[in-house]
């Protein structure tokens, strides 16, 4: 009797044992099943130095520094097209500009067939949710996607400077966080209205910035309108950062933080000549920090290669979603977890970027089609209709921009065109907007402004002739048209209502008489 009661102990210990191992297993599965959320957080129109990190005097990004220092800092971040909603297209599909059709225009649309990773998520039961800017500025209406993103939140307003949006953006994401279900997991996506034009001309200096200080890039005249300008611009990229550290504070507070992907950056570069809407280091050239709790040991500073098309691919792998075949970026997640600074991953070495129209500046709408590598130490670029204007045609009244529309209007470009005839200013005002070779060649190193080209020097005809056919076979294993010599960019549609409400410029259907700005049907 003894010896059998003794059995039914150890049997119920064992019992219990098993029990308590099976419920840690239990729980151990469940903390493995827990799906990281995701802040994606891009400001609009800030150039890859700009962040006080990165050493820019004047310049004071904390917020953004912190996600650098407890995250990885990403040194080689390219945008894959330096213009807004083809950027926000490259980054949410995981494609090329020039595999989106319409999605590769300012003005354009996203067409349904080309699924965005936010809603891919939705899909998943992910919250979802945006403030500021979405994808845009495109059409939103059928053939198109009309929510590329996720439903918008922009309700809570605040009061702000002249020509900051009075979104409250952090207020915003803390209703966001209050309201979704506890337990489910979200992708919530903060587009900052800043560092966009029109600036509060003055506001930097208003606000304490010592232009005597600011350097300014090699490709702009040094002068003191050309550095106040900067300090506007500057300032607003501390309005979105200020943002993103109540953000922060808001994770914390809920006790997200250490389960979010936290990933900071900005769609384009600086909105001045010869940087946005221009594929120099200035125009696609991104800030990256990425942050992700206690999966990443903090300080990496890396110098891997990283697109614009690699993110919906990245961020579907961290949370254990499958990566369609149709996209064209690659997952960078083994980077990112590595805990390493320098050249993490070798075939990082190159990034692909392009251009066709940001704005409507020349005859009938056409853009200036741009293809690049950005390999090592060198930028190669194939400049597809030299003959064209690069910074818009001269005779042209842009319905956004004035003339020389292709650049954002602003007191640096104003000073650029008001005195280009004086031979000081005309060196910076052709950098932009006289006309370029056909093929063009940088050492970005040596020249970080890219002002010599190297393409026509014998020395390079290997180097260039190499990165040539790397480039373009790339090209043509993404499907690129310009490969087959067709241009569909041409005749796609420019969805903009700046005349009137009824206002829609299917290009070779009308045209536009810019300078009594009348519509000829």
């Amino acid at each position: 009797m003894r010896n059998k009661y003794k059995t039914l102990k150890a049997t119920s210990r064992f019992g219990l044992a098993l029990l308590i191992v099976t419920l840690s297993l239990i729980s151990c599965e469940k903390k493995v099943e827990k799906k990281p959320n995701i802040l994606f957080c891009i400001a609009d129109d800030a150039s890859f130095i700009h962040t006080s990190i990165q050493g820019t005097s004047q310049l004071n990004t904390p917020n953004f520094d912190r996600v650098a220092r407890q995250g990885v800092l990403f040194n080689n971040a390219y945008s894959n097209v330096s213009s807004c909603a083809p950027s926000r297209a490259a980054i949410l599909t995981g494609r090329n500009l020039w595999e989106l059709e319409e999605g590769g225009l300012l003005f354009g649309g996203l067409r349904k067939k080309f699924p965005t990773v936010s809603n891919m998520l939705k899909e998943t039961g992910y919250a979802t949710g945006y403030t500021g800017k979405g994808y845009m500025p495109a059409s939103l209406k059928e053939p198109y996607q009309t929510e590329p993103l996720a439903p918008e939140l922009n309700k809570i307003r605040m009061k702000v400077p002249k020509f900051i949006s009075n979104k409250d953006y952090a207020s915003n994401f803390e209703d966001f966080l209050d309201k979704k279900e506890k337990d489910k997991p979200f992708f919530f996506w903060f587009g900052s209205h800043e560092a966009h034009r029109a600036y509060s001309q003055g506001i930097g200096v208003k606000h304490g910035k010592d232009i005597s200080k600011i350097k300014v890039p090699g490709f702009l005249p040094d002068t003191d309108l050309v550095r106040s300008d900067i300090a506007d611009y500057y300032y607003e990229i501390e309005w979105f950062d200020t943002h993103l550290g109540r953000m922060i504070k808001a994770l914390e507070a809920s006790g997200e933080l250490e389960n979010t992907i936290i990933i900071v950056t900005a769609d384009n570069g600086m909105p001045f000549p010869r940087a946005k809407a221009s594929c120099y280091d200035y125009g696609t050239h991104m800030p990256l920090a990425i942050y992700w709790g206690n999966k990443i040991k903090g300080g990496a500073n890396v110098d891997d290669f990283i697109s614009f098309t690699d993110f919906a691919p990245t961020l579907l792998e961290a949370v254990g979603l499958d990566i369609p075949k149709e996209m064209s970026g690659k997952s960078f997640l083994n980077v990112l977890l590595a805990n390493k600074s320098g050249q993490v991953d070798a075939t990082r070495n190159r990034v692909f970027t392009g251009l066709e129209r940001h704005a409507y500046c020349r005859p009938e709408g056409l853009g200036y089609p741009v293809r690049t590598i950005r390999k090592g130490d060198w930028l190669y670029m194939v400049n597809f209709e030299p003959d064209r204007y690069p910074g818009g045609n001269p005779d042209f009244y842009s319905v956004h921009q004035g003339y020389y529309g292709e650049v954002d209007a602003g007191p640096t470009r104003s000073y650029l065109i008001d005195n280009k005839e004086d031979i000081d200013v005309k060196y910076y005002f052709d950098l932009q907007f006289a006309k370029r070779q056909k093929v063009e060649l940088y050492n970005v190193k040596e020249d970080p402004y890219q002002l010599k080209n190297l393409a026509s020097e014998e020395k390079y005809t290997d180097l260039c002739d190499s990165l040539k056919t790397e480039l373009f076979t790339y090209l043509k294993e993404t499907n690129d048209p310009r490969m087959e010599g067709k241009a569909p960019w041409d005749n796609y549609p420019y969805y903009f209502k700046g005349l009137d409400k009824k206002y829609l410029l299917p290009i070779g259907q009308r045209d536009i008489n810019y300078k009594t700005k009348k519509i000829n049907k």
